[in-house]
């Protein structure tokens, strides 16, 4: 996400655009230039087109494919938004987009419909430009370039329909089996079965890939392995934390460190208590965290001169005690942070830990089994 900027919003929802995106687009556009073959008796690819014209159509077919994606995640998210459930953002990625929702449902009937919303809105795409097509194509002819274009962008959105209902994380196919197996055994079993079946899906992509020397398979398959193993581990984390609140595992009335102390003190502190962080409070005031990063930033022959306010992060990332402690994993993860400083009534009253949550997710991974 670091590498995304937003082009706009649609229905409220931000829009990003992954700087991979800006990659595939020309790669995009210079493949369906060079393909021209017949499908179901129709010219497919922009290859017969004469230059500079199919150039110019490979580009726009190459802009609105990703466009066609864009409405795709929109379909899940108008699904989610209905439940209730918060839309961050949508990201067109490098091979295709995400929509990053605050949550997943549990409910196996609600994740079925968000999961077919984003493949059926890519259908009926694919089927309004077929129609489109055999109305216009016969006024100027099946070889012109706009009827090649309605042609080619409805047969990859049927495409796009079916390949993610493969049932395959991260595909719509991988969260509709899960949704089918969550009706009858618990959800991180479900997960489980989804996952393993959406890596034998993977492996074989990636063996086809390396067997017909086919890049593009073989990253999809490692791809589609990576997203099976991350859905598994986030249910995972996620179904051990129910229940658990942070103020069930934060440590307590956490040692502080003032903005004054020389970060040599610092060092000093560190050695004896092993703690690789600390909050730096003035008075009763959260004023910022330091760590030992910042520490190692100064070189050694400064630290007796250099303050703690001086190195410190003031952007200061907190949480409530009565929070879930699901929400302070995905707080950590979201900002590549360690720890979270626990505020009450703008108190400091505990701080919990990346350690902290692994140390509970060991101790209830067997939870939803």
């Amino acid at each position: 996400m670091n590498f995304a900027f937003q082009i706009g919003r649609i229905a409220g929802i931000p829009v990003r655009l992954h700087l991979t995106f800006l990659l595939i687009i020309p790669w995009v556009a210079y493949i369906f230039g060079q393909v021209s073959e017949p499908v179901f008796g129709k010219l497919y690819g922009f290859g017969a087109v004469p230059e500079p014209t199919k150039w110019v159509y490979s580009l726009a077919f190459a802009i609105l494919l990703f466009a066609c994606v864009g409405l795709h995640e929109l379909g899940h998210s108008f699904i989610a938004r209905r439940y209730g459930i918060a839309i961050r953002s949508i990201t067109l990625y490098l091979f295709g987009g995400v929509a990053s929702m605050e949550e997943i449902p549990r409910d196996p009937r609600m994740e079925l419909q968000m999961a077919v919303a984003g493949p059926l809105v890519s259908g009926l795409l694919g089927l309004i430009l077929i129609v489109l097509y055999t109305q216009i194509a016969p006024l100027i002819g099946v070889e012109h370039p706009f009827s090649i274009f309605l042609w080619t962008l409805g047969v990859i959105n049927l495409i796009l329909m079916g390949f993610n209902l493969l049932p395959a994380f991260p595909m719509d196919g991988g969260r509709v089996l899960r949704a089918w197996f969550a009706t009858w055994m618990p959800y991180v079993t479900a997960t489980r079965r989804a996952a393993a079946i959406g890596k034998i899906f993977a492996f074989m992509m990636t063996m086809l890939g390396l067997f017909s020397l086919n890049i593009l398979v073989l990253i999809v398959g490692l791809f589609i392995y990576m997203g099976a193993s991350e859905e598994e581990r986030i249910t995972t984390i996620d179904v051990s934390l129910e229940g658990i609140r942070v103020k069930n595992i934060m440590s307590s009335d956490p040692r502080t460190v003032g903005s004054e102390m020389t970060l040599r003190q610092l060092m000093d502190i560190m050695f004896q208590e092993k703690h690789r962080g600390y909050p730096v409070v003035d008075g009763s005031v959260l004023t910022g965290i330091v760590t030992i990063t910042d520490l190692l930033r100064v070189p050694e022959d400064q630290r007796e001169s250099t303050t703690v306010e001086q190195v410190m992060t003031r952007k200061i990332y907190v949480i409530e005690p009565e929070d879930e402690a699901s929400a302070a994993m995905k707080k950590m993860t979201a900002q590549s942070i360690r720890r979270l400083p626990v505020l009450k009534d703008n108190r400091l009253v505990g701080i919990i830990s990346r350690e902290d949550l692994v140390r509970a997710i060991e101790l209830c991974s067997e939870r939803g089994t």
